[in-house]
């Protein structure tokens, strides 16, 4: 090497022996009888790498010359022939951003599938936007990458700020309604198995990378016209492949195949815009280097130096390690698994051994392992983690995340991306499945989160955590259909929404590259993502007060290992300085009694109120965890607190009916008093499937008087359902037997849960409304029960917002001739019109459950489980009753909303009762709290 010449200098690398005009340089001379094999280390050479050698090399005095890590006896040899080959192809790298070839190939068609333009408006931008944009854009034009244009087409552009990278920006376009009508292109990607064929008998590897690799691709002239885009100064068109469109991943990989295809390269494969070149020798791979080279040259391709690799034994490619006959998972994949803390309650060891589980069949003797986890989960055992759990839990991390235990990412099989965000951090695995269906991980990924990121919204988490997640599983993703499965299913609102600005729209336009779907999946299932998003701990430290003895904490401290010498000792306490504070360690056997002082003392707080009283004087591990365990099993808050998530259950709807009385429910509202008026009662009865109303007025609501109603009714038709409440009259033994002899099939309520019995509590509602406005509208005061027929009348001849159509109508097949509304012949006939009305119901229950269920959340319970019920109490009364009863043991589910618990019956007087889960809160044992043992 020229540089190194003028020095005399001679490396021996076999001896690790540096001399200079015969003079040895070595500043140690241990282990000089090493082997050779052991003192040959990895080639790893990097362009960079050579600059920086040149530039030590004439800085470096006698006493500073040491020999170079990894290298070969050849390694300056080899650094020339780097050298040498990138000058004399010194036309193939690409000079700035916009030095890019054009690729000697046909030019290429963008297929849509409509004729109708995308014609969108641009964006409002700053003066200061405009003006960068002016200068990308002028830079493009003066590259011949894009002209002026008068097309029908029309893409807004905006800026993207490379947060990482100071204020460099990218010019943009909103491809997202020109990619909707875009055809899909089937290209299939690399076949991951064949490449790692090719791979296993090479030894030296180098890795290039085009610049700006779609924009080497030309557009075919009839086809520019539908990638313009629009600024505030001017229309203008792509005549290269633009990044963001969604079938430019499929078109360039497919030219760069054909390419080394068409020269017959056995030694280089290319993955996108990646081209790998693999050798079993050095020799061989400057040859290998040198004819790509030519490639480059003859075909117009510009590669980007600075992201060259060259002569690598190991070389990390779509996530794995790969080296001479030899494949393993990248380390930085499942670092995260072996940081992985040991559970403290029931519901983290299902977690893990979840996680664990889906790894099974890599782990030797895995059941053998398992076992003694197995135990803590048995009904009535109580969670005692042991040395043996301890010495399980261990030996399965270690199976797991010391082995090459991740398949290979197999492309003609549909992956899946599980992700989920927490305020600390966001994680993702990356999964495909095998023949049974089975999925297995091919990846993981989790990452802190940055601090100007905590601050982001919760759905702004989630988003991030896909968008983190594609960012780092783009190469197994671009250019296929894949699934994302999270646990929040609003997300799927960033792929239509409009006008975006910001991180928003950014991640909008990453993620319209890709061809994906959204599923929701509850967070109790998404296991790994959960625990590698959950991992990383954090503490916010704030004021409180002193709640423990001094001199308690002095003699605990003495006896406990866990305030060892990794701390200070300040006038015989043992302390741990954080922000320029001395915070007292708590000894592990202080630390229950701490929290139950300052949760009792200071009337119950939060977390976070917890936290501001402790975390001023008071440190250990894990505490922030520690005191949210320790709120959550408060049996006291459990019980009367409010509810502050969404209540559990989603909606379950009645079937809609088409036929009159296939089912009629029954209700009754009281306390209608009112000008000398006897009763005081109101029965209402509908029809379901023609919600058709019969009224009648009452003294009471016993069973005899529902009898008498009900044979009134029975007379038009018997029902096949009915359905009530479990008011006492419903549930008597004579109304049972009544229902018998007509062969009625009786339907109850939850209870305290009308919304079972929703359509006759909507028309209480309507008919109340409607009589007291008759009554006050009267000249002259008359008892509220001569105006209820006229009120169910005009009720009954009104068409119902839903159906479209008077509930007399569809019931009678008629309308009476006095009928405001006119003739019959408004209407469909009757058959027909019971089917549109019941295709209207189904429209509009769909619709319901829709907003309903925006507002709950899925939840089931597995026998045995402890929960907290809601008690009914009547507003403004009982304000001390505590709002939950219980503790109460889950018995069996009884329908997708209902369980049967351990609470007495005061109807039934039964010692169990069938709820709806609504009113249900997961209870936590304080006999379960174990607190970290750190």
């Amino acid at each position: 090497m020229p540089e190194l010449s003028k020095y005399d200098i001679t490396i021996d690398c076999s001896k690790q022996k540096i001399c200079q005009n015969g003079k040895n340089l070595n500043k140690s001379q241990n282990d000089k009888n090493h082997s050779n094999d052991k003192n040959k280390q990895n080639i790893s050479l990097h362009i960079s790498e050579c600059k920086q050698i040149n530039s030590h090399c004439s800085q470096t005095t006698e006493d500073q010359v040491n020999p170079p890590q990894s290298v070969t006896e050849n390694k300056c040899e080899l650094r020339k022939e780097v050298k040498d080959i990138i000058k004399n192809f010194d036309s193939v790298f690409s000079k700035d951003k916009y030095d890019v070839g054009a690729l000697r190939v046909e030019p290429q068609r963008i297929v849509l599938n409509s004729d109708l333009p995308v014609n969108l408006r641009p964006y409002r931008t700053s003066p200061v936007e405009e003006q960068e944009i002016k200068s990308q854009v002028e830079k493009l034009l003066q590259a011949g990458l894009i002209k002026e244009s008068n097309s029908p087409y029309s893409s807004p552009v905006t800026l993207a700020f490379k947060r990482d990278e100071g204020k460099k920006t990218r010019l943009c376009i909103d491809f997202r309604k020109l990619n909707a009508l875009c055809k899909s292109d089937s290209e299939p990607l690399p076949l991951m198995d064949s490449l790692l064929d090719k791979l296993s008998k090479a030894k030296i590897f180098s890795s290039l990378d085009l610049a700006s690799g779609y924009w080497h691709v030309p557009i075919h002239p009839k086809d520019t016209e539908k990638l313009a885009f629009c600024t505030n100064f001017g229309l203008y068109e792509w005549c290269r492949l633009p990044f963001g469109i969604k079938v430019a991943p499929a078109i360039f990989n497919r030219l760069i195949r054909r390419i080394l295809t068409k020269y017959k390269i056995d030694f280089a494969c290319n993955y996108f815009d990646d081209i790998i070149v693999y050798s079993s020798s050095e020799l061989e791979h400057w040859k290998h280097l040198k004819t790509i080279f030519e490639i480059c040259e003859k075909e117009n391709i510009k590669l980007k130096l600075s992201k060259c690799v060259f002569a690598q034994t190991k070389i990390s490619f779509l996530g794995y390690e790969i080296e001479q006959d030899k494949v393993s998972p990248n380390n930085a994949n499942i670092e995260t698994i072996k940081k992985l803390k040991p559970p403290t309650n029931v519901k983290e060891h299902q977690r893990f051994l979840g996680s664990v589980n889906v790894y099974n069949k890599f782990i030797p003797q895995y059941a053998k392992l398992r076992y003694p986890l197995n135990q803590l989960l048995k009904k009535d055992v109580k969670f005692n983690w042991t040395n043996e759990c301890q010495d399980a839990f261990d030996k399965l991390k270690e199976t797991l995340t010391t082995k090459p235990v991740l398949n290979l990412y197999n492309p003609d099989v549909t992956c899946h991306v599980f992700v989920d965000a927490s305020q600390k951090s966001v994680g993702a695995v990356l999964k495909q499945p095998d023949a049974s269906d089975v999925l297995h991980p091919i990846a993981y990924h989790s990452r802190t989160l940055r601090d100007y990121e905590k601050n982001y919204a919760i759905t702004e988490l989630e988003c991030l955590a896909i968008v983190d997640a594609l960012d780092k599983f783009s190469y197994y993703l671009h250019g296929q259909k894949f699934v994302i499965h999270t646990d929040h299913a609003a997300l799927v609102w960033l792929k239509n929404v409009k006008n975006l600005r910001g991180r928003l729209f950014l991640w909008s336009l990453k993620l319209s590259m890709f061809d994906y779907e959204i599923k929701y999946q509850k967070g109790c299932t998404n296991i790994e993502a959960d625990m590698l998003s959950r991992h990383p701990i954090s503490h916010h430290l704030q004021h409180a007060v002193h709640l423990l003895d001094i001199n308690e904490i002095k003699t605990q401290q003495k006896n406990d290992n866990l305030c060892g010498p990794k701390y200070h000792e300040v006038k015989d306490v043992i302390v741990i300085k954080k922000r320029n504070l001395y915070k007292i360690v708590a000894p592990f056997s202080l630390r229950l009694k701490l929290l139950n002082q300052a949760h009792e003392q200071f009337g119950h707080p939060g977390v976070q109120k917890m936290l501001n009283l402790i975390t001023p004087q008071h440190y250990w591990p894990n505490i922030t965890s520690d005191i949210t365990e320790f709120v959550k099993h408060c049996s006291v808050c459990q019980l009367n607190k409010k509810r502050k998530q969404k209540r559990f259950g989603l909606l379950q709807q009645v079937p809609p009916t088409s036929t009159p009385f296939e089912c009629i429910s029954v209700d009754t509202v009281g306390g209608l008093y009112y000008y000398n008026s006897t009763k005081k009662f109101l029965h209402i009865v509908i029809d379901h499937a023609t919600r058709h109303v019969w009224a009648f007025p009452s003294k009471n609501e016993n069973s005899e008087t529902y009898i008498n109603i009900l044979k009134q009714i029975f007379q038009i038709q018997v029902p096949v359902k009915l359905l009530t409440d479990k008011n006492a009259a419903f549930t008597s033994s004579r109304f049972k037997k009544f229902l018998r002899n007509y062969n009625v099939k009786h339907l109850l309520t939850t209870a305290h849960h009308p919304q079972t019995n929703g359509k006759v509590e909507r028309v209480n509602q309507s008919l109340v409304t409607r009589l007291k406005c008759k009554v006050n509208s009267t000249s002259t005061k008359v008892p509220w029960t001569k105006l209820l027929e006229s009120v169910t009348n005009e009720y009954n001849l009104t068409p119902h917002s839903i159906t479209k159509y008077p509930p007399a109508y569809l019931l009678l097949g008629t309308l009476p001739y006095d009928s405001p509304i006119g003739q019959n012949s408004y209407y469909e006939p009757v058959n027909e019109a019971r089917n549109l009305a019941l295709q209207r119901t189904i429209d509009y229950h769909n619709k319901n459950k829709i907003r309903y269920d925006a507002r709950f959340v899925d939840k089931k319970f597995n026998p045995g489980d402890l929960v907290v019920y809601e008690e009914f109490h009547y507003p403004n009364t009982r304000k001390l009753t505590p709002p939950f009863s219980g503790p109460y043991e889950v018995i069996k589910q009884c329908s997708e909303v209902t369980y049967e618990i351990n609470k007495p019956n005061p109807l039934t007087k039964q010692a169990t009762q069938i709820v709806h889960i609504s009113k249900l809160r997961c209870f936590h044992s304080p006999d379960k709290l174990k607190l970290s043992h750190e």
